[in-house]
């Protein structure tokens, strides 16, 4: 019979239920884009390519990340999130990263964050100090 050091058994338990977790995350992750999928076929939601344009546009930088996620409001989502959003990752040419929250029916930004001091995350165009009068 193999004996492990008594050092490494919680490392082995831990190994072993995440393997158990797997499966069941990597299903969901299907699941969820799928109904993203079906989503945008039907309309529901903007292309990708689009949201993405818009924010290197507004922001500058280069894309890092993009991620979708749904909002099925059952569990703890925030209720005033609408059902798809869109999550962007990028890094600016300043070298901060931020992350960008935009709805993806709308292609509204929702959030955004990292940005330097004294720009709340707010685009220049929304910012007083860069409105022209």
């Amino acid at each position: 019979m193999l004996r492990l050091p008594f050092r490494l058994v919680p490392s082995v338990v831990l190994i072993l239920a995440g393997l158990l977790v797997l499966p069941g995350a990597a299903r969901a992750d299907r699941e969820d884009h799928d109904r993203a999928r079906e989503a945008l076929r039907a309309g529901r939601i903007l292309p990708l390519e689009g949201i993405v344009d818009k924010a290197v546009a507004t922001f500058g930088g280069t894309v890092l990340d993009v991620e979708i996620e749904e909002h099925d409001h059952d569990d703890d989502d925030d209720p005033d999130l609408p059902p798809f959003v869109y999550e962007i990752k990028l890094l600016t040419p300043g070298g901060r990263i931020m992350k960008l929250v935009y709805d993806a029916a709308s292609g509204e930004l929702l959030a955004a964050r990292g940005r330097r001091s004294g720009h709340h995350g707010r685009p220049p165009s929304d910012r007083p100090q860069d409105r022209k009068e």
